[in-house]
């Protein structure tokens, strides 16, 4: 919620959170974002790189994953959707700000 709240007082449109990677991808079918911050952690059968592979094979999206668990396997993994950033949790909204002005 306070990523959402964030972005909106940053003028962004937040279209909705995602619990698992199957509805996440429904999601940005319907609502066609530029820009995804994705979980590497979801519930049900895909992990955020799984379900941001697949939203990529569907379009041009900037992807920030988020984790508060990150291994050497899972960060090579994220390399391979080029993602615009990476955040470890707890965030540092400063982190996202600059995430955000690189890609502006």
């Amino acid at each position: 919620m306070a990523l959402s709240a964030y972005l909106r007082r940053e003028g962004y449109d937040v279209i909705g959170f995602s619990a698992t990677g199957e509805e996440a991808l429904q999601r940005a079918r319907d609502g066609h974002p530029d820009m995804v911050f994705m979980d590497i952690r979801l519930a049900g059968e895909m992990d955020g790189i799984e379900t941001a592979e697949a939203i990529s094979r569907e379009g041009r999206v900037s992807f920030v994953f988020m984790t508060g668990h990150s291994t050497l396997a899972a960060v090579e993994r994220v390399g391979a959707v080029a993602p615009a950033g990476y955040l470890t949790k707890p965030i540092d909204f400063s982190d996202i700000g600059g995430i955000l002005s690189r890609l502006a």
